[in-house]
């Protein structure tokens, strides 16, 4: 690839990651239920399908049941996860202060460590280390207080988000069940109004992006699903409070580009240490050893090949994403980019 053609890839993603920005930060608000709504009619259509055929019902009861059927399944499993997480998350909320209070002597150790090693180095360095070690361990200090009154401001806010919650899940329903009955016949208007050469190009991107979004995103939930059994089960035998909550938390930070489950227990890990309890320590590094093994030996096998997308561009999406739109922007102008490389690619491939 030569530099005009560089330039233009990075011109067309960079004008691609920007629309992405657009639509995530002022439509997507708007369409979410719509989006939900259309996903679920994608699912559900095989079943649908099925059903239509071997029962002789008529497509909107097909769709009804399906559609249905998938959300009291999805809902139920994700309803009970949440309900065991917010009471493990209001045990942890209550016993909070007292671990605080249990990590100021370990602290204040390290602490009084830190100042001596800096009295024995050269009066340039040794003062710059003092100082920073007294502003660290003042600030640190008040970290149960503010990780507290964190968590209370963040149940405030989604308490008030409430009623909205509740009518974007309510329309996404409607907008999938709609979406459900009504796909023969959009997909009827769309072929009867398309051009031909416009609906053979939309196909080999449909199929384009089946194989990479659609295997990569089936793939990353497999993951995710691997990695919350394998921190469950580590945090059941070892006796672990909150070991639902933890592991969620986990798992979703794994989840995340560029972190992973070192991102918590190797912080964790050294925090025991520093309370005394080597053996925990340990343990929770051989925790995160397993998890870590078993997803790079599950990770080339389920995902099979990568998105396709140069390290630069992909370095450049995740920090545009996380510029614009934080965390959840690292997920999602990837997942643009990749888009728009199908699009490059797409004639191409029709030829």
């Amino acid at each position: 690839m030569n530099a005009k053609k560089i330039g233009r890839a990075a011109l067309l993603i960079s004008v691609g990651l920007a629309a992405a920005w657009l639509f995530c930060a002022f439509l997507l608000p708007a369409c979410g239920p719509f989006v939900i709504g259309a996903l679920v009619a994608w699912a559900a259509e095989k079943p649908v399908r099925l059903l239509t055929r071997r029962a002789r019902l008529p497509r909107w009861a097909s769709s009804f049941l399906c559609v249905l059927l998938l959300f009291l399944l999805l809902g139920g499993g994700l309803f009970l996860l949440v309900l065991a997480v917010l009471r493990e998350l209001n045990g942890f909320l209550r016993g909070l202060p007292s671990l605080a209070s249990s990590l100021e002597a370990p602290l204040s150790a390290l602490e009084a460590r830190l100042l001596l090693f800096s009295e024995k180095l050269p009066d340039g360095i040794g003062a710059g280390l003092r100082e920073g070690v007294v502003r660290f361990f003042e600030s640190g200090a008040v970290i149960g207080q503010k990780l507290y009154e964190w968590f209370f401001s963040l149940a405030s806010k989604l308490l008030k988000k409430l009623p909205h919650a509740m009518l974007f899940a309510f329309t996404s329903v409607i907008a999938s069940f709609l979406s459900s009955s009504e796909l023969p016949a959009v997909r009827a208007w769309v072929s009867h109004r398309a051009p031909p050469e416009w609906k053979a190009r939309l196909r080999a991107l449909l199929a384009r992006l089946r194989a990479t979004l659609g295997g990569w995103l089936a793939a990353q939930l497999k993951l995710m699903g691997v990695t919350f059994l394998i921190l469950t089960a580590g945090f059941l035998l070892l006796n672990t409070e909150y070991p639902l909550l933890f592991a969620v938390l986990v798992t979703l930070v794994d989840a995340l580009p560029v972190f992973g489950v070192g991102t918590v227990l190797i912080p964790w890990a050294l925090l025991t240490f520093l309370r005394g309890q080597v053996r925990l320590g340990i343990e929770l590094l051989v925790l995160y050893g397993a998890a870590v093994l078993t997803r790079q030996s599950l990770e080339p096998r389920l995902v099979g090949r990568q998105l396709g997308l140069p390290p630069l561009f992909t370095l450049m999406a995740l920090y545009m994403g996380f510029h614009f739109l934080g965390v959840p922007g690292m997920i999602v102008f990837p997942m643009a980019a990749v888009l728009l490389r199908q699009l490059w690619d797409l004639p191409r491939a029709g030829a």
